[in-house]
């Protein structure tokens, strides 16, 4: 397998002394598991759905809050 990444980029991260292949395996395996987690929370979510009927509107928008909430506190602090 190859993959295709600009000059300056790649001589960036040698210069830099990153392993490319390393680095893009751990991305693929990252990405990979994000995908998988995502897919085990449509399929809870469809069981929840099936078995207690569909989500109102109002549960999705105290649930975006919150998921809202959650990721403001991992953002970096934008004010240093």
């Amino acid at each position: 397998m190859s993959i295709s990444v600009p000059d300056e980029i790649a001589t960036a991260a040698k210069d830099a002394g990153v392993n490319i292949s390393a680095l893009a395996t751990e991305a693929l395996r990252d990405e990979l598991d994000r995908l998988a987690k995502i897919a085990e929370l449509d399929a809870y979510l469809d069981s929840a759905e099936t078995d207690q009927g569909p989500i109102d509107d109002e549960d999705v928008a105290e649930a975006g809050r919150w998921v809202e909430e959650l990721v403001s506190e991992h953002r970096p602090d934008e004010s240093a």
